[in-house]
């Protein structure tokens, strides 16, 4: 079977997963810096690596801007959520 035989669901997951691969191959490449973290969010409306977050933090030896980057990239998608609700019909 070749890919584009594969339901699109099954070509979306692969395309996800690999989002998540090759972050570890990232973080395997640097195996030699000190690791300061690393995270890919993959939102359910994320279909391709163009919408995916993805961060990986080297020679960082504070926690706090490791988790305040995802805390913000977190409230810019609940920000534009909050936003994209407020236009839509029937919202109060």
């Amino acid at each position: 079977m070749t890919d584009e035989e594969l339901p699109l669901a099954h070509r979306q997951a692969e395309a996800r997963a690999l989002l998540f691969e090759a972050m570890a191959a990232q973080i395997r490449l640097n195996k030699d810096a000190v690791f300061g973290g690393a995270f890919v969010m993959v939102s359910p409306n994320t279909i391709d690596e163009s919408t995916a977050f993805r961060s990986l933090m080297l020679d960082q030896d504070q926690p706090g801007i490791f988790w305040a980057s995802i805390q913000t990239i977190v409230q810019i998608a609940m920000n534009e959520m909050e936003k994209q609700s407020r236009q839509q019909p029937g919202f109060r």
